[in-house]
């Protein structure tokens, strides 16, 4: 199935690992010129060359994306360098080990929504500002499904997706006529590393529905989180705009 991804140049935040890693890759092989953001320089070259050996066309940027100034930066010059943004894919986010909110630091507050509420929302911001001048292109945005139900020992996590879905949903609502579609994807446990952070001491919260894992049997593979993304971002989903892509192998069913 052509997915109309052939030459658009893709925008990823938080691209060398994980599901970002993932989905660069799926992207570079519809054909999409990518534009990889990412705080671990390292890991932004090693993922850059592995896709680049491929034949994509791959642009690094190292990108703080809660800072403004950083994020605002590294926009401008994808514009300038590939001289347009047609898709956005604001997957960046940290986590920190499950804690009781009274032994939750305003430290831990303060960097988790940063990067995975504030960071979303400068990302879309520049993203929107070059996008709704040209009437066109897709921004899908990482949510999670503790943006849908509350997970004990993860108060910055959770109060950040749940913001996620509310800057998807009212800036696709102002976008609505525009020819600019803004949605979410909502995975549930997927085997990555940021998620063995969240257990990365003891959880005071080890008996609570969200550790028993999803109906399915298992944890998510990132290429499952990717054909989602891929799939809001191409010119098959058209109609689709302020939702919310839940894959949570029937977590959120319960």
């Amino acid at each position: 199935m052509d997915l109309g991804l052939q030459g658009k140049v893709v925008v990823i935040a938080g691209g060398a690992a994980g599901i970002g890693r993932e989905c660069a890759e799926a992207f570079a092989a519809e054909g999409a010129r990518l534009a990889i953001f990412d705080w671990d320089a390292d890991a932004l070259a090693e993922t850059a060359s592995a896709i680049g050996a491929t034949g994509a066309e791959v642009h690094t940027e190292r990108v703080d994306v809660s800072d403004a100034r950083s994020v605002d930066a590294a926009h401008a010059r994808v514009i300038e360098s590939l001289g347009g943004i047609d898709v956005g894919f604001n997957n960046a986010a940290i986590i920190t080990p499950s804690k009781a909110i009274e032994d939750t630091s305003e430290d831990d507050w303060d960097r988790v929504v940063g990067v995975n509420l504030k960071g979303v929302w400068l990302c879309v911001r520049a993203q929107v500002r070059h996008m709704r001048p040209r009437g066109a292109g897709a921004i899908v945005n990482m949510a999670s499904a503790a943006a849908l139900v509350g997970a004990p020992g993860t108060t910055p996590y959770t109060a950040a997706k749940h913001g996620v879905l509310g800057i998807t949903r009212t800036v696709a609502l102002e976008l609505a006529t525009t020819g600019v579609r803004v949605n979410a994807v909502a995975p549930g446990t997927v085997d990555t590393k940021l998620n063995t952070q969240l257990f990365a001491g003891e959880d005071p919260f080890a008996d609570a529905l969200v550790r028993q894992g999803q109906p399915i049997g298992r944890n998510a593979h990132t290429s499952e989180i990717a054909d989602a993304v891929l799939w809001l971002a191409s010119e098959r989903s058209t109609f689709v705009l302020g939702s919310t892509l839940v894959i949570d192998g029937g977590f959120t069913a319960q």
